[in-house]
């Protein structure tokens, strides 16, 4: 047997740690050591911690500071939906997660990744991130606009006050506006919104329409100025007069014409336009069709194909403009952990590809020297594209 060397941590057995070759093939006992000692999840007022995080991973001491951090924030009060169970889809994707773990690395910083045996992807492997936890429904302060505004605060001056990036998970699609409407704004920043939704959720209602919700949210983003610009891509379906919405901000790439280019080419373009100077993206789930992921309130069929959607995601987030954050929304829960439907995969697996791209983004700002060769890439239309994508084999 050829000789190896132990890669990934895989449990602890007592005092003894379990380490793996990189093929898995190969197994070794490490004595206990400090800097491998999971790295504890923040006490976070208004936060609970889960009790076991995505993919089953926790960092380790050793490694660096976690630079993407999940939260999840089951509310279901911005719904028009009665009894709509998206409060619990965090829950329903965290456990589907523990199908598909993700092991620390040895040798560095980072992790086992995953593998899309689609297109033969790794994803994750290079992502430093930690699972925060839940936002508390119920024991913020009473006097407080949401009930997951104390949690939703304390993890975004967290985030910021270790430079990484918050990754959301809802519940409605309300809480896009109270994520954004929450998260430091420097004074003449200008943001973009990218939104995949097979909806506008600009609608106007005569009784309701001063109140933020899932089905008008961007309305009010874009009427109070929180972003400059939203750039909605997956659209379809018949809408009413009072769902018609215009804004000079608002452009819109329909379900019938999204393809990667287009993706980039608009955002580029809006950059230039507005001056934007970063961007925040989410993902409703109502944008997969309902024959690939059925689960959501409001379905509407005729989307596009699950690998489209995902090459727009990646084109998205390879566009040389800082991501500041992220959410997925609308899923909805389910009633036992043991019978999750197996679209919820789907789910899944937009979400590494979600987390792998934005970290990747991050990853290069970071690594930027110059921020004047960037802005300068950007106004001539050299920088179209990171040309970082995700490793192939």
């Amino acid at each position: 047997m050829n000789h190896s060397e132990p890669v990934y941590l895989v449990r602890r057995i007592g005092d003894t740690w379990i380490a793996a070759d990189k093929t898995f093939s190969q197994f070794y006992e490490l004595e206990p050591e400090y800097k491998l000692e999971p790295r504890i999840s923040p006490d976070l007022p208004g936060v609970e911690p889960p009790e076991v995080p995505f993919f089953l991973y926790e960092p380790r001491i050793g490694h660096e500071v976690p630079k993407l951090c999940i939260v999840g924030i089951p509310y279901s009060g911005g719904t028009s939906l009665v009894h709509s169970s998206v409060s619990g889809f965090v829950h329903a994707l965290r456990t589907e997660s523990y199908k598909k773990v993700l092991y620390p690395s040895l040798i560095q910083s980072g992790n086992s990744g995953l593998y899309d045996i689609g297109n033969g992807t790794h994803l994750l492997e290079d992502v430093i991130m930690q699972d925060w936890g839940s936002c508390l429904m119920d024991g913020a302060d009473a006097n407080a606009e949401l009930p997951y505004t104390k949690g939703l605060d304390s993890a975004l001056e967290h985030a910021r006050e270790h430079q990484a990036l918050l990754c959301c998970l809802g519940g409605d699609h309300s809480i896009t506006h109270g994520v954004l409407q929450r998260m430091p704004k420097v004074a003449g920043n200008r943001r973009v919104l990218v939104q995949f939704d097979a909806h506008h959720d600009c609608g106007i209602d005569a009784i309701h329409q001063e109140q933020p919700s899932h089905s008008n949210f961007v309305r009010h983003l874009l009427e109070d100025g929180t972003v400059d610009a939203v750039v909605q891509i997956g659209l379809r379906g018949l809408r009413s007069a009072d769902q018609m919405y215009r804004h000079p901000g608002l452009v819109q790439i329909s379900a019938e014409q999204m393809t990667p280019e287009k993706v980039q080419e608009t955002l580029i373009e809006v950059q230039q336009r507005y001056n934007i100077d970063s961007a925040y993206l989410t993902f409703d789930l109502d944008c997969l069709d309902p024959g690939s992921f059925p689960y959501v309130d409001f379905p509407i069929g005729g989307g596009p194909t699950w690998q489209n959607i995902r090459n727009c995601v990646v084109a998205a987030l390879e566009v040389p403009l800082p991501y500041l954050g992220m959410d997925m929304v609308e899923g909805q829960g389910v009633e036992k952990d043991g019978h999750i439907p197996g679209q919820y995969e789907l789910a899944l697996r937009m979400l590494a590809y979600m987390l792998d791209g934005i970290d990747r983004n991050r990853r290069w700002f970071d690594s930027l020297v110059c921020g004047d060769t960037l802005q300068e890439g950007i106004l001539t239309g050299t920088g179209a594209s990171m040309n970082t994508g995700t490793k192939e084999t």
